[in-house]
């Protein structure tokens, strides 16, 4: 028997029909309801002229009907490819033009962005609003579904062919969609179910969008596993605290600023959060005193390190090394193989830097249209990263920085993320990020952005006093711009700092 996920799904509502999967607001569906709706928008799909390989592209919060896309397209499958819902209009055009979508589903919420692309974009052929429609202008999605039965499906296809695609941030010039399969995606399951305490009986969160690997990789694992899943349409202290309370939360993922964000809650101490067995982390290192603040409210917080192009999973700390081994992103998951990599491919001693490498059968095999990407990116087998990192004598993952991020001063190799790390110990400071600039004498220098807490002040010699016999000299800040907005990341959390130079370049020529 092929893999097609959305075969999975089949057979989870054939095994456990009445058990609740799915969560979201007043809605509470069961596997056999959301089989259903999937057959249903897979059909309605086919009768609007979707074939095998065709993309359907989605732009939407985090919903029950991304549940049906998703299920349904795999039924028939087609190509899923979620939009980043914060982009703006020229930006979703070049994503429906490079994937040439047939089929766009949008909400009424993102109406500027996505109505009238079809006169934009050659390849698009409908666009279906998911919600109220204004007055006899778009096709609905309740229209799109009527009349078409939610028995079962045939499904069409699995295997090696393709079912995601899913575009990076793009922040170092347009950005490339990774092509995901059927296959990738149920490895995905397995290396993350055969590494991490998951349990059929789970009641997990999904905050992170499901246009992002962070959340379509676990929606394929809580169907493959049994276990339920609880939505957030978009990250919310507040909300998030009250459902894990609520609904008696097992763990989820997030990155370091939820996890900021809920530890600092003034509501915090208000909520039962004893269900919660551990947390996992990820998009960017999380600061050691977090995870000891979690530890001593007696939760775990479990770093990690993956990427689109490995369908999430990569490196993970385990439970039991949480503490002891705080800092590192951990040791490869089960079904997942990591190596260190120096500058001429040669595989690199204890703590040498070295550039990550990661192999298995959940890691793509090229991009969409960019063969000359995917040629650069995937070598003999091992997809290269472009993040660098140590590894100690018991074989765990350190993440030093991103290649293009490591500034060269003097002839020194300098990486960002190990001085942000520290600088986060400071007391003054709320965000910090760390960047190379130009320098007449050494070529590039440290620059230190940072974001102060509430009625603080700070100088350059005061951070530097801060850092004195606690790092080389040479990895010092020589500069320091203090900012009053918050760092620019993405919606998962991630540090821009290709937008973050483009702001301060732009400030610098206004």
């Amino acid at each position: 028997m092929g893999i097609n996920i959305g075969a999975i799904l089949a057979r989870r509502a054939y095994l456990q029909p009445n058990k609740v999967g799915l969560i979201s607001g007043d809605q509470r569906l069961t596997f056999r309801d959301l089989n259903r709706r999937a057959n249903q928008t897979a059909r309605a799909l086919a009768a609007s002229g979707v074939k095998r390989g065709d993309r359907v592209a989605v732009l939407l919060r985090n919903c029950v009907e991304y549940y049906e896309f998703y299920f349904g397209v795999a039924k028939l499958g087609a190509i899923l490819t979620g939009i980043n819902w914060r982009l703006a209009r020229p930006e979703v055009r070049y994503i429906l033009e490079n994937s040439g979508a047939k089929t766009l589903f949008y909400s009424e919420e993102f109406l500027e962005s996505a109505s009238g692309q079809r006169d934009e974009v050659p390849e698009l052929q409908q666009e279906i609003m998911v919600g109220a429609a204004p007055k006899s202008t778009v096709r609905t999605y309740h229209d799109f579904l009527s009349g078409f039965s939610g028995d079962d499906f045939e499904v069409i296809g699995g295997d090696d062919d393709p079912l995601v695609l899913m575009y990076s941030s793009g922040t170092t010039g347009q950005p490339k969609g990774a092509l995901l399969t059927h296959n990738q995606l149920f490895w995905c399951s397995l290396t993350i179910t055969h590494t991490l305490d998951h349990r059929q009986t789970d009641i997990n969160l999904l905050p992170l969008p499901m246009y992002h690997v962070g959340g379509i990789s676990f929606v394929t694992t809580y169907i493959h596993i049994g276990s339920t899943v609880v939505l957030i349409p978009v990250w919310d202290t507040n909300r998030a605290l009250s459902l894990i309370e609520r609904e008696k939360i097992n763990h989820f993922m997030a990155v370091p600023a939820m996890l900021n964000g809920l530890l600092n809650a003034p509501e915090y101490d208000q909520y039962d959060l004893s269900s919660l067995r551990w947390l996992l982390a990820s998009a960017a290192p999380v600061p050691a005193d977090l995870i000891k603040a979690y530890h001593d409210r007696g939760i775990l917080v479990l770093q990690s390190y993956g990427l689109t192009e490995t369908a999430g999973p990569a490196i993970v700390t385990p439970k039991e090394m949480a503490i002891k081994k705080i800092g590192s992103a951990g040791l490869p998951f089960f079904h997942t193989e990591v190596r260190l990599a120096g500058f001429r491919g040669e595989t690199v001693g204890v703590g040498e830097v070295g550039e990550i490498l990661i192999r298995g059968p959940h890691v793509i095999t090229g991009y969409w249209r960019n063969e000359a990407a995917s040629r650069s990116a995937i070598r003999d087998g091992w997809f290269h990263s472009g993040d660098l990192a140590t590894q100690d004598e018991d074989g765990y993952i350190t993440i030093v920085d991103r290649k293009k991020d490591m500034i060269i001063s003097g002839g020194e190799n300098i990486y960002p993320a190990e001085l942000e790390r520290f600088l986060y110990k400071h007391p003054k400071l709320s965000e910090v990020a760390v960047i190379g600039v130009p320098d007449e004498k050494w070529g590039e220098t440290v620059c230190a952005v940072v974001v102060l807490r509430k009625g603080e002040t700070l100088t350059l010699d005061e951070l530097r006093a801060f850092c004195d016999g606690q790092i080389a000299r040479y990895k010092m800040p020589r500069k320091l711009i203090i900012r009053k907005d918050p760092l620019p990341v993405n919606p998962t959390g991630k540090l821009l700092k290709g937008e973050l130079r483009r702001q301060l370049f732009e400030q610098r020529e206004s």
